[in-house]
């Protein structure tokens, strides 16, 4: 835990010095004069699209492509993107006219939901009076509905807990730079319980959990979230409802 709040501050730290190097760069901006246009990871239609961009959209321009008319920019999360020059209009703007709107842009960026096809989150926290870890994978259908798994362990003085469950994640406002989401996942438990616990019964259980939580999208595609959620593990006999509270990173594919 140590090494991934270490992690996360140098992270923060590079975002941070980032945004006081670019302080002093020219202001020119190029402005989206179409109804929408594609930006590439490269100077040509045969590279990966990064952002569909509208009208009146602005990006600070880092440079010219050296064949074709492209121009790298940009985007709102620090990273570079090429827009054909036929699909903008260059011009000079004041950095507040630029960036109205935004929340923080210096330091905040919207997750890439609009255009990622999937998520794969780490989380850790605590699960009742367990400390736990999970992955949690998901397929976006669109930026506000996925589907996914949640697979995990959970370690206590009572035994440990190993549980794997098929999720639904819905996004709401996923252009903000922080998304708040609702999740539901249900599958099975295999307990593990200690030689003097009670509470936990040996062998397999079902799993539910409901809640939601946070996305904070930074620049450079620093994505943390915080959730909380209900979850029960339960048999025909009994059940067990505990409170997961946890942290973690997501990264966008």
């Amino acid at each position: 835990m140590k090494a991934t709040l270490g992690s996360i501050a140098v992270a923060l730290a590079c975002v941070l010095a980032s945004s006081v190097a670019h302080a002093d760069e020219p202001t020119t901006y190029a402005r989206v004069v179409v109804d929408s246009t594609i930006l590439r990871s490269g100077p040509g239609t045969s590279y990966r699209r990064v952002l569909l961009a509208h009208r009146g959209d602005v990006f600070p321009i880092q440079e010219r492509a050296t064949t074709g008319y492209w121009f790298g920019v940009e985007l709102p999360d620090g990273t570079t993107g090429w827009v054909l020059g036929a699909h903008v209009y260059n011009h000079e703007v004041d950095e507040e006219a630029a960036t109205r709107g935004r929340f923080l842009p210096w330091l905040f960026a919207p997750p890439p939901l609009l255009e990622a096809t999937g998520e794969v989150a780490i989380v850790g926290g605590v699960l009742g009076t367990s400390g736990f870890v999970a992955a949690r994978p998901n397929i976006l259908l669109d930026p506000h509905i996925g589907f996914g798994a949640d697979v995990g362990v959970a370690v206590s003085s009572e035994g440990r807990l190993f549980y794997g469950a098929g999720s639904v994640t819905v996004n709401v406002f996923p252009r903000s730079p922080i998304v708040p989401y609702l999740v539901t996942a249900f599958g099975a438990a295999i307990s593990s319980p200690n030689a003097d616990n009670f509470v936990l019964e040996k062998g397999t259980l079902g799993y539910a959990s409901a809640g939601g939580g946070l996305r904070f999208g930074f620049r450079y595609r620093l994505i943390l979230r915080f959730e909380i959620r209900d979850t029960i593990f339960f048999s025909p006999n009994r059940y067990n409802e505990r409170l997961e509270v946890a942290g973690g990173v997501s990264v966008f594919f």
